[in-house]
């Protein structure tokens, strides 16, 4: 027994240095690949979305022509934007080939809940002609936990808790892509101006990370070796 409880303290330790180390290493080949996503983005050349085709490469910067569908807009809940509450509006357009895209447009506030939810549509156009577009090829908004039903209303525009491709599609037809556009932040459609991040976090904040958890591994190493010889010491003392 006096042995067990021996171990237990050397085995502890060993296990957090080795999950830290794992945890480092983690997110030191996190930040090499948001550097390679970063580059391989900055490298790339615009490209006409129709000439895209499956599996998508993204982001990806893409030109498009097509027509505004406003009255189905979709709205992403619970957008917080410099901590006002809101939602991130997608705003339907059927391209010349006759398949749909979600252009995200950015966010529009919804400061209660007891308040129609926002419609904002984009700038009138000539509805003989198809609007030209620029922007990002990219994934979905992502959310935290998905929790629920993602409608919450079927109503026009309607309301989602978290993106739900199947759902969408139902709506819109099996055309629908599975990624969206981010629209240009210079494009009058485009209703804050404010730039769409790459990535979440950024190659620095997972060294940062990295850095982190490095710092704990040696320090927990330290208090395990002092300890260690500590007893080592008391031991051949007795």
């Amino acid at each position: 027994m006096s042995r067990i409880r021996t171990l237990v303290p050397h085995a502890a330790a060993l296990a957090v240095i080795a999950a830290c180390t794992w945890l480092t290493l983690w997110q030191l080949q996190r930040a090499t690949d948001k550097e390679q996503l970063l580059a391989r983005f900055h490298g790339r050349a615009v490209v006409e979305l129709a000439a895209l085709s499956a599996p998508l490469s993204l982001p990806q910067p893409v030109r498009l022509a097509g027509w505004w569908r406003p009255a189905r807009q979709v709205l992403i809940d619970n957008r917080i934007r410099e901590g006002q509450p809101g939602v991130e509006v997608l705003t339907p357009l059927e391209l010349d080939d006759g398949r749909w895209v979600l252009i995200q447009r950015g966010w529009a506030s919804w400061p209660a809940r007891d308040q129609a939810l926002p419609d904002p549509r984009p700038p009138q156009t000539d509805p003989g002609r198809p609007v030209q577009l620029t922007g990002v090829l990219n994934h979905p908004p992502g959310v935290g936990v998905r929790m629920g039903e993602a409608t919450s209303t079927e109503q026009w525009p309607r309301l989602l808790t978290w993106f739900d491709l199947e759902s969408l599609r139902a709506a819109f037809g099996p055309t629908l892509l599975p990624a969206v556009v981010q629209l240009d932040p210079n494009h009058p459609a485009h209703l804050t101006g404010d730039a769409w991040p790459l990535v979440t976090f950024g190659p620095e904040r997972h060294r940062g990370y990295a850095l982190t958890w490095a710092t704990i591994a040696l320090v927990v190493t330290g208090i395990w070796l002092v300890l260690s010889l500590r007893a080592r010491r008391n031991r051949q003392r007795t």
